[in-house]
């Protein structure tokens, strides 16, 4: 079982706030770092800058703040009696870890508190561990990240998201130049990194979506082959089938009937 007791996001305490817990407390402390910090844990000392994640196990002495300034972290007490999970989150507790952005923890430990609060009482429990499931699994790949210095650039987040962007609105105009302005980055710089994280070039990318994308339309869908070019972001249907064929040895309305 996981339970949820307390919690709080974008909170901000003065530089006279001080935490002190001279013997912990009997459950877990997950803090988002947003500012920042002095941490007294255990017998370690952290100076820390955010964001960054710090999960404080139980009985674990623990005393903090920001004497520069404000203090700003979400944070969130829970408690479980799983032997497994217990295990998983000391080995990644009582010390701090960078990570890229704060969004997926706060969005964790919001819902977590609303379910807590205001949840649904026959659906409660079931959403509240969905939740807990996605939080400890996204800490421990941030944490994997951390250790091995995997991250390859300080936009990889955002790179991501534009990825996202783009796969949903591929009917747009999408290009090197528009991408870099909107990443505030030059066009060759854009163009390193994307294939540095993707793997694969900007350009090859956004056609291999296209084709991907009207595979799908073209074996889940009667839209007629010049609909279909236009929700990919074709203008011409004989660029359209050009590219398709060269990605799929097969023609557009050979696929339609054969599709594989």
């Amino acid at each position: 079982m996981i339970k949820a007791i307390t919690g709080g996001y974008i909170n901000i305490h003065p530089s006279t706030f001080r935490m002190s817990r001279p013997k912990g407390l009997p459950h877990f402390v997950l803090l988002v770092v947003r500012s920042h910090g002095s941490f007294d844990i255990g017998s370690e000392h952290f100076s820390v800058e955010p964001p960054q994640i710090i999960i404080l196990a139980p009985h674990t002495p623990n005393y903090y703040g920001n004497p520069d300034g404000d203090y700003v972290n979400d944070w969130l007490h829970f408690d479980t009696d799983e032997p497994k999970l217990i295990e998983r989150l000391n080995a990644i507790s009582n010390h701090p870890f960078s990570i890229e952005d704060t969004d997926i923890f706060s969005f964790c430990i919001r819902h977590i508190l609303l379910e807590l609060s205001f949840g649904q009482p026959d659906l409660k429990d079931e959403n509240m561990r969905a939740l807990f499931t996605f939080l400890f699994n996204s800490l421990s790949t941030a944490h994997a990240s951390f250790k091995s210095r995997t991250y390859i650039t300080p936009l990889e987040n955002q790179l991501k998201q534009l990825h996202l962007e783009i796969s949903n609105s591929l009917e747009q105009k999408h290009s090197i130049a528009r991408c870099a302005k909107q990443l505030n980055i030059s066009e060759s710089y854009f163009q390193l990194i994307y294939k540095k994280l993707f793997g694969i070039s900007f350009q090859q990318d956004l056609i291999l979506m296209r084709v991907t994308r009207a595979r799908f339309n073209l074996s889940t869908s009667n839209l007629s082959l010049s609909q279909i070019a236009e929700l990919c972001g074709y203008n011409n249907e004989v660029h359209f089938y050009r590219q398709f064929k060269k990605l799929t040895g097969v023609t557009p309305a050979y696929y339609r009937k054969h599709p594989f």
